[in-house]
Protein backbone atom coordinates (compact mmCIF):
# COMPACT_ATOMS: atom_id res chain seq x y z
CA UNK A 1 0.00 0.00 0.00
CA UNK A 2 1.38 3.50 -0.64
CA UNK A 3 1.48 6.26 1.46
CA UNK A 4 -1.43 8.55 -0.80
CA UNK A 5 -3.51 5.23 -0.22
CA UNK A 6 -3.10 5.98 3.88
CA UNK A 7 -3.94 9.92 3.06
CA UNK A 8 -6.94 8.46 1.16
CA UNK A 9 -8.22 6.21 4.25
CA UNK A 10 -7.97 9.11 6.72
CA UNK A 11 -9.44 11.50 4.08
CA UNK A 12 -12.63 9.19 3.87
CA UNK A 13 -12.77 8.75 7.70
CA UNK A 14 -11.63 12.05 9.20
CA UNK A 15 -14.98 12.89 10.38
CA UNK A 16 -13.82 9.86 12.97
CA UNK A 17 -10.19 10.86 13.51
CA UNK A 18 -11.18 14.51 14.30
CA UNK A 19 -14.09 13.39 16.53
CA UNK A 20 -11.42 10.87 18.86
CA UNK A 21 -8.84 13.78 19.19
CA UNK A 22 -12.09 16.09 20.07
CA UNK A 23 -13.43 13.68 22.33
CA UNK A 24 -10.02 13.14 24.05
CA UNK A 25 -8.80 16.82 24.27
CA UNK A 26 -12.60 17.46 25.85
CA UNK A 27 -11.87 14.98 28.58
CA UNK A 28 -8.44 16.52 29.38
CA UNK A 29 -9.89 20.00 29.70
CA UNK A 30 -12.77 18.25 31.83
CA UNK A 31 -10.00 16.60 33.79
CA UNK A 32 -8.32 19.59 34.55
CA UNK A 33 -11.83 21.41 35.66
CA UNK A 34 -12.67 19.04 38.15
CA UNK A 35 -9.03 17.77 39.43
CA UNK A 36 -9.34 18.55 43.16
CA UNK A 37 -6.42 21.65 44.30
CA UNK A 38 -3.53 19.87 46.23
CA UNK A 39 -0.38 21.76 46.80
CA UNK A 40 2.90 19.99 46.22
CA UNK A 41 5.88 20.72 49.34
CA UNK A 42 9.45 20.56 49.07
CA UNK A 43 11.11 20.58 52.44
CA UNK A 44 14.71 20.67 53.01
CA UNK A 45 16.03 19.21 56.65
CA UNK A 46 19.52 19.51 57.53
CA UNK A 47 21.17 17.12 60.26
CA UNK A 48 23.56 18.61 62.56
CA UNK A 49 24.71 18.33 65.83
CA UNK A 50 23.45 19.92 69.40
CA UNK A 51 27.06 21.31 70.20
CA UNK A 52 26.16 23.78 72.92
CA UNK A 53 28.23 21.33 75.71
CA UNK A 54 30.76 19.95 73.36
CA UNK A 55 34.35 20.72 75.09
CA UNK A 56 36.79 23.09 72.79
CA UNK A 57 39.70 21.37 73.53
CA UNK A 58 37.84 17.82 72.32
CA UNK A 59 40.27 16.53 69.00
CA UNK A 60 38.16 16.08 65.96
CA UNK A 61 39.59 14.89 63.35
CA UNK A 62 38.83 18.12 61.59
CA UNK A 63 34.98 16.74 61.74
CA UNK A 64 35.65 14.20 59.50
CA UNK A 65 33.99 11.27 62.09
CA UNK A 66 31.04 13.92 63.08
CA UNK A 67 30.38 14.20 58.92
CA UNK A 68 30.41 10.39 58.78
CA UNK A 69 28.13 10.45 61.84
CA UNK A 70 25.63 12.75 60.52
CA UNK A 71 25.94 10.94 57.42
CA UNK A 72 24.55 7.42 59.23
CA UNK A 73 22.06 9.50 61.19
CA UNK A 74 20.30 11.59 58.21
CA UNK A 75 19.90 7.88 56.48
CA UNK A 76 18.03 7.00 59.79
CA UNK A 77 16.11 10.20 59.40
CA UNK A 78 15.21 8.94 55.88
CA UNK A 79 13.74 6.04 57.18
CA UNK A 80 11.86 7.44 60.27
CA UNK A 81 9.91 10.15 57.44
CA UNK A 82 9.18 6.40 55.14
CA UNK A 83 7.60 4.16 58.07
CA UNK A 84 4.43 4.41 59.06
CA UNK A 85 4.87 5.35 62.53
CA UNK A 86 6.17 9.24 61.73
CA UNK A 87 3.19 9.71 58.73
CA UNK A 88 0.53 8.27 61.86
CA UNK A 89 1.70 11.57 63.60
CA UNK A 90 1.52 14.13 61.25
CA UNK A 91 -1.64 15.16 60.12
CA UNK A 92 -2.86 16.64 56.66
CA UNK A 93 -1.01 14.87 54.17
CA UNK A 94 -2.57 13.77 51.10
CA UNK A 95 -0.61 10.81 49.54
CA UNK A 96 2.79 9.33 50.51
CA UNK A 97 5.45 11.33 52.10
CA UNK A 98 9.17 11.01 50.55
CA UNK A 99 12.63 11.36 51.21
CA UNK A 100 15.96 11.75 49.66
CA UNK A 101 19.05 12.36 50.79
CA UNK A 102 20.79 14.78 49.16
CA UNK A 103 24.10 15.01 50.79
CA UNK A 104 25.50 13.47 53.94
CA UNK A 105 23.86 16.38 55.89
CA UNK A 106 21.13 17.23 53.67
CA UNK A 107 17.57 15.67 53.01
CA UNK A 108 14.71 16.51 50.63
CA UNK A 109 11.31 15.45 51.91
CA UNK A 110 8.36 15.99 49.62
CA UNK A 111 4.69 15.61 50.07
CA UNK A 112 0.84 16.75 49.07
CA UNK A 113 -1.52 18.72 50.85
CA UNK A 114 -4.93 20.24 50.09
CA UNK A 115 -4.05 24.15 51.32
CA UNK A 116 -0.77 26.08 51.55
CA UNK A 117 -1.62 26.38 55.40
CA UNK A 118 -1.15 22.54 55.40
CA UNK A 119 2.08 22.67 53.74
CA UNK A 120 3.48 24.75 56.57
CA UNK A 121 2.06 23.35 59.31
CA UNK A 122 3.08 19.47 58.43
CA UNK A 123 6.58 21.00 57.52
CA UNK A 124 6.65 22.37 61.92
CA UNK A 125 5.17 19.01 62.62
CA UNK A 126 7.69 16.85 60.99
CA UNK A 127 10.74 19.07 62.22
CA UNK A 128 9.08 18.31 66.15
CA UNK A 129 8.40 14.69 65.70
CA UNK A 130 12.06 13.80 64.07
CA UNK A 131 13.27 16.04 66.68
CA UNK A 132 11.32 14.46 69.35
CA UNK A 133 12.52 11.13 68.34
CA UNK A 134 15.99 12.07 68.17
CA UNK A 135 16.42 13.29 71.75
CA UNK A 136 14.67 9.59 72.72
CA UNK A 137 18.18 8.27 71.36
CA UNK A 138 20.04 10.65 73.73
CA UNK A 139 17.98 9.57 76.70
CA UNK A 140 20.91 7.39 78.56
CA UNK A 141 23.77 8.58 76.58
CA UNK A 142 26.83 9.47 78.68
CA UNK A 143 26.94 13.02 76.58
CA UNK A 144 24.32 15.41 76.13
CA UNK A 145 24.38 16.53 72.92
CA UNK A 146 22.93 14.63 70.52
CA UNK A 147 21.78 15.14 66.55
CA UNK A 148 19.17 17.75 65.26
CA UNK A 149 17.21 18.75 62.74
CA UNK A 150 16.90 21.84 61.32
CA UNK A 151 14.20 22.51 58.38
CA UNK A 152 14.44 25.35 55.60
CA UNK A 153 11.11 27.20 54.75
CA UNK A 154 8.85 24.86 52.92
CA UNK A 155 8.32 25.40 49.16
CA UNK A 156 4.86 24.73 48.08
CA UNK A 157 3.96 25.20 44.80
CA UNK A 158 0.33 24.24 42.61
CA UNK A 159 0.23 20.92 42.35
CA UNK A 160 -2.92 20.43 39.98
CA UNK A 161 -1.57 19.36 36.53
CA UNK A 162 -1.97 22.34 34.10
CA UNK A 163 -4.20 22.65 31.29
CA UNK A 164 -1.45 22.95 28.63
CA UNK A 165 -0.19 19.47 29.85
CA UNK A 166 -3.62 17.66 30.11
CA UNK A 167 -4.76 18.69 26.98
CA UNK A 168 -1.83 17.88 25.13
CA UNK A 169 -1.20 14.81 26.64
CA UNK A 170 -5.05 14.23 26.24
CA UNK A 171 -4.51 15.39 22.65
CA UNK A 172 -2.02 12.82 22.18
CA UNK A 173 -3.32 9.58 23.16
CA UNK A 174 -6.41 10.76 21.16
CA UNK A 175 -4.12 10.83 17.98
CA UNK A 176 -3.07 7.33 18.87
CA UNK A 177 -6.68 6.04 19.62
CA UNK A 178 -7.81 7.67 16.22
CA UNK A 179 -5.12 6.54 14.13
CA UNK A 180 -5.62 2.93 14.91
CA UNK A 181 -9.09 3.34 14.98
CA UNK A 182 -9.35 4.69 11.14
CA UNK A 183 -7.14 1.95 10.06
CA UNK A 184 -9.58 -0.76 12.22
CA UNK A 185 -13.20 1.20 10.64
CA UNK A 186 -11.03 0.45 7.29
CA UNK A 187 -10.38 -3.08 7.57
CA UNK A 188 -13.60 -3.89 8.80
CA UNK A 189 -14.98 -2.27 6.02
CA UNK A 190 -12.60 -4.04 3.48
CA UNK A 191 -13.52 -7.01 5.00
CA UNK A 192 -17.42 -6.49 4.90
CA UNK A 193 -17.24 -6.24 1.51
Amino acid sequence: MELYNFFDIFCVHKKLFWGIILVSVVCGALYFLLQEQNYKTSLVLNVTRDVSNVQQNEYTYDDFYRLQADERFADTVVQWIKSPFIRAEIKNVQGKMTAKRLSSQVIDVRFTTATRAHAETVAHDLIDVLNQESHKLNDKQAQDHWFIIQGSTPTVTDGRYTLFFLTGLSGALGFFVAFWAVLLRHYVNGFRK
